[in-house]
This record gives structure tokens, C-alpha cells and sequence, in this order.
């Protein structure tokens, strides 16, 4: 059985026939998920899997195969504004997602997301947290080009250092990031 799969799945990669070498990717998302941080009478809410992320970075087809991979450097961040302030959590992003393109159309992904420099504000109260790793799974949809729209998931726990400047990691608060997540690659 291990035999037909293998034999399957170099058939099926050397027929992509993937272009291979370097491309410039620019990404864009919406997310959301999370633990809620904070809300306001409303009812809207701030939340640690939340809202915006953008990327740049690359990605290499490797020649006759259906394997990528991508690197990026990104930002996420998300804010709430009420009448008596605003609050935000913002963090800085560096993923490496290893795909695979089953089809002409389609590819998956199972990678690493490191996050750094974490933080969260709002009028009273401000965190930090520690840098942590997740993962994520995406699955992309060729649009046209090198253009990808996809879904993802991230899983990611952060810890808080401090909190209004106390070290706090001594106690080691956990907080749920995971977020879903739609997302737009532009290849270049």
C-alpha cells in the first residue's frame, strides 16, 4: 500500500509541473477567535485571535513538483475605541508555512508561527507578553497568476510578563490566541 501511494504522489507532483525559483508575496487577512480582553457596554470586544494581518514575504516553488514554501514577516492587530478611550493588542509576526499543491487550483499548508512583542492597552491597563510559537494549517484557492485566497487556522497560547510594568511571569497567566481566519496572497 506505502508502495502505489508513493508511486501516486510522484506521479501526481511531477504532473504541476510548478515554476520554480523566488516570488515576492504581499498578504492581507481578516481574523478572528481568541480569548475576549476586553468589551465595551455595546457590546463589542476586543479579542486576543483578532483582526487585522498583513505580510510580506516570499515563496519558493521547487522545479517539477507541487512543493512551496513561504516565509513572511508580518504585523496583527486589532482595536476597540469606546467614548472613554480606545484599547489595542498588537503583535509582530514571523510564519514559515511548507505547502503542498494537490491541484492545479488548490494547495495546503501546515507551518510555524513565531509571534514577538505582544502587547495589549486600553485607558486603565496595559500587558505584555512573553513570545511564543503556534502553529497554523492553511488551505489556498489559485484566484489567477500567483494570487491565492485561503483560509487558515492559527494555534497560539500567550503568557503574560507584565502587567502596568509588574513582572508577571511568575505566574504564568495563560491566554487563548487561536484564531480562524480568511487571507489573500498576492504572488509578484
Amino acid at each position: 500500500m506505502k508502495k502505489i501511494f508513493l508511486i501516486l504522489l510522484f506521479v501526481f507532483s511531477s504532473s504541476l509541473h510548478a515554476e520554480e525559483g523566488f516570488k515576492l508575496v504581499l498578504s492581507a487577512g481578516l481574523t478572528a477567535g481568541g480569548e475576549k480582553l476586553i468589551s465595551t457596554t455595546s457590546g463589542s470586544s476586543l479579542t486576543s485571535g483578532g483582526m487585522i494581518l498583513l505580510s510580506a514575504g516570499s515563496v519558493y516553488s521547487f522545479a517539477d513538483s507541487g512543493f512551496q514554501i513561504q516565509g513572511a514577516f508580518g504585523y496583527h492587530f486589532d482595536e476597540l475605541t469606546a467614548t472613554d478611550g480606545s484599547a489595542s493588542f498588537s503583535r509582530t509576526t514571523l510564519e514559515i508555512i511548507p505547502f503542498y499543491q494537490v491541484t492545479e487550483t488548490a494547495r495546503v499548508g501546515l507551518g510555524l508561527i513565531q509571534v514577538m512583542s505582544p502587547s495589549y492597552s486600553d485607558p486603565f491597563d496595559s500587558m505584555t507578553f512573553e513570545d511564543t510559537t503556534g502553529f497554523l494549517v492553511e488551505v489556498d484557492w489559485k484566484t489567477h497568476g500567483s494570487s491565492w485566497w485561503g483560509i487558515r487556522y492559527a494555534s497560539i497560547d500567550y503568557t503574560v510578563a507584565t502587567l502596568n510594568g509588574t513582572d508577571v511571569s511568575f505566574a504564568a497567566i495563560p491566554i487563548d490566541g487561536n484564531y480562524f481566519g480568511v487571507i489573500f496572497h498576492a504572488g509578484f
